[in-house]
């Protein structure tokens, strides 16, 4: 008999174990997560939320909290390229924009260590109810059909209980004990080097002479990396991330070894340097063959492992776990039939394969690409937002038969499968982005003349939204363009803002179709 149950027990308390956690409490269910360390990593590690990323954090109220996180530079949004800190001066480009310049997004890019959004998710997943263990290890487990069995222990008096749990989340990172133990290999290019971290303190004000920036790439004979202030204004707290070779481990470099990495990236030999921490991680490219086993599911870098150049990796994770949780919400409550689980493989592995391979091709840039890579490289919008998912949760139509994993979002198709494509909304007077709207519950949205599907849709526990009621004819216009329907149709749209189901005209009983549709949809059929 297990001491505690739990619907859904995660594995690792980073950046997207929390994320999993926020986003299943939001649906409703009170998870537990264990996390062996006993507080949030000061490193910053990931450097940015992306404008996808933000979209989903946003409807649940918690843009302005990030933001007010943002990275101290965060405001200067460009990155410098330099020899050192004091050398000379290679170029600048720009980082990540702060707002969407194709109006595909509902908000853009916050330059945000992962030290500072974590406690962010922490704090919001906790207030809806998750149950977050953090100096708490899982020692081993078991599956049956039914459910997981765990063991857990307290790192701090070392007492052990046991917890069963129906579900699994494996959120444990790059390393992935839980997907190894599994037996589930990965494929994919491999180990291209090391990251090292290294948080110090020194006073570089003298250094920076007045210039403003996001962050300094160096580069020159005794180091390669990236040099970034994690304190305010008064701070002298700082960090540096250079690469190591391949094979290389940071617990080889000693404190003197560090404080010379610092010193030759800011470009003064006798600097007084203070070191506060080092850690390291790979470099790497690759993805999990499964996604799944039975009741486990991986999530964020045990699934997946890609280059940081892009920042796409943690903000995969976070929106795998976006994708599972209201999958496992309605699952668990009987809302939808178990095989709606399957769909997260099916929709998540294509899309994990596409991403990690533009993660390498911007790894690779630095060192020239052939013309094989340079030809698969896709803008940001779309490796962002253009997403197509083919699974049994997707309703598509006859004659698509297209296998593409992405399609351009600047140009949507509206097709089920594709995110549903930005519109600014009027609900009540107010104005609202339509993702704004989508924090948990399924949306039927009509065209203008769509008056007849929203009874049918309260009837099924639908959100309903009539486009036109309220906006103006540009608006519908977008709508009806953008959606690919008349101004009778109507999209079903999921609570993770992607397209279910598309009808281009209401014919006959506008809304009889829908009961079949959302048991389609929800695997109930």
């Amino acid at each position: 008999m297990a001491d505690e149950t739990t619907e859904v027990l995660i594995v690792g308390g980073s950046m997207v174990g929390l994320a999993q956690a926020l986003f299943l409490a939001r649906q409703g269910i009170r998870p537990v997560l264990v996390e062996r360390h006993a507080e949030i990593s000061a490193h910053p590690r990931a450097q940015a939320a992306s404008p996808r990323t933000m979209e989903l954090l946003r409807a649940l109220g918690l843009e302005d909290a990030v933001r007010a996180r943002e990275n101290p530079h965060a405001q200067y949004g460009d990155i410098l390229q330099a020899e050192s800190l004091t050398g000379a001066e290679l170029g600048r480009f720009d980082g990540p924009f702060r707002f969407d310049r194709h109006e595909v997004g509902t908000t853009g890019w916050t330059l945000i260590g992962q030290d500072r959004l974590e406690p962010v998710l922490r704090e919001r997943a906790e207030e809806l109810g998750a149950d977050i263990r953090f100096a708490t290890e899982m020692t081993e487990f078991t599956q049956d059909a039914d459910g997981v069995t765990a063991v857990l222990r307290d790192l701090g008096d070392g007492s052990e209980r046991t917890v069963r749990a129906r579900y699994l989340v494996a959120a444990d990172g790059s390393r992935a004990p839980i997907r190894t133990s599994l037996g589930i290999g990965h494929h994919g290019q491999g180990v291209f080097g090391r990251q090292m971290n290294i948080v110090f303190h020194a006073d570089l004000d003298p250094y920076v002479a007045g210039r403003t920036f996001f962050l300094c790439f160096v580069s020159n004979p005794a180091v390669k990396g990236v040099l970034g202030k994690l304190g305010g204004a008064d701070s002298d707290r700082w960090v540096l991330a250079p690469s190591l070779p391949p094979g290389a481990d940071h617990r080889v470099y000693g404190t003197e070894d560090c404080v010379e990495l610092v010193r030759a990236a800011v470009g003064v030999p006798d600097l007084p340097v203070t070191v506060e921490s080092a850690t390291s991680w790979e470099i790497a490219a690759w993805v999990a063959d499964r996604f799944r086993s039975g009741r486990v599911l991986l999530a964020g870098d045990s699934a997946h492992v890609m280059p940081p150049t892009g920042g796409f990796g943690g903000n995969m994770g976070i929106q795998d776990a976006h994708n599972l949780a209201w999958k496992l919400a309605r699952v668990l409550r009987g809302q939808a039939g178990p095989g709606l689980l399957d769909t997260y493989e099916q929709e998540r592995a294509p899309v994990a394969e596409f991403t990690v391979d533009q993660g390498v091709i911007r790894y690779l840039q630095r060192s020239g690409l052939d013309e094989a890579a340079a030809a698969r490289h896709r803008p940001e919008t779309t490796v962002l937002f253009g997403h197509v998912y083919r699974s049994d949760a997707v309703l598509r139509e006859a004659g698509d038969d297209d296998t593409a994993v992405i399609e351009d979002p600047t140009t949507p198709t509206g097709r089920p499968g594709t995110r549903a494509p930005h519109l600014p909304l009027v609900r009540q007077g107010k104005d609202v982005a339509l993702h704004d709207l989508l924090d948990g519950d399924f949306w039927l949205l009509a065209g203008p003349g769509g008056i007849a599907w929203q009874e049918p849709a309260a009837a099924l526990g639908l959100s309903f939204h009539r486009v036109g009621a309220e906006e103006s004819p540009a608006v519908v216009e977008r709508f009806l363009a953008r959606y690919g329907v008349e101004e009778t149709g109507a999209v079903l749209l999921r609570p993770d803002g992607f397209i279910a189901w598309r009808a281009g005209r209401a014919e006959g009983d506008a809304g009889g179709s829908l009961p079949a549709v959302l048991d389609a949809v929800l695997r109930r059929a």
